[in-house]
């Protein structure tokens, strides 16, 4: 008995650290959609920019005169450049999200796409401390987001 026990508990072990380990470690290539400021389909896998969070597609900032401005938008559209014009995408998995999603750091020609985004106030930094000083730098800066008025994204989709 105590032997079938022993089997199970490292048959389970193993097949967990199968599952942990089941994603390749660094994925390349050009992102085939940039779904949102921190969500990139590439080589066939969905990918979450680790470390940061941007606006939702449908939240609006506002500017210093409070005039709204779409900066789910913008911050789309700032990754999509950084992605775009460069040669190749390369992002390191480290681990899946509570929704299936690859986590990864990603880099286009040697640029940490996570620290530009939230360098030019288009992220904030979340989940872990790695870009707290981006963001501290955009923020005594008045850069993107932090020039006028915004929501936290997390804040922003427990509202809506």
């Amino acid at each position: 008995m105590f032997r079938l026990l022993v089997v199970l508990v490292f048959s389970f072990l193993s097949a967990q650290l199968t599952w942990a380990n089941d994603y390749p470690l660094t994925l390349s290539g050009k992102p085939s959609r940039i779904v949102d400021g921190d969500t990139i389909h590439l080589d066939g896998h969905k990918i979450r920019l680790l470390g940061i969070d941007t606006p939702e597609m449908k939240q609006y900032c506002q500017d210093k005169d409070g005039v709204p401005w779409p900066c789910g938008i913008r911050a789309r559209d700032m990754l999509a450049g950084m992605l775009y014009a460069g040669e190749e995408t390369q992002c390191q998995i480290t681990g899946r999200d509570r929704y299936k999603r690859l986590l990864g750091r990603c880099f286009s020609n040697g640029l940490d796409v996570q620290k530009a985004l939230i360098a030019s106030g288009f992220g904030v930094a979340e989940y872990t401390d790695d870009y707290r000083k981006e963001e501290r730098l955009a923020k005594s800066q008045r850069l993107g987001m932090w020039a006028g008025t915004f929501e936290r994204p997390r804040d922003y989709r427990r509202k809506n």
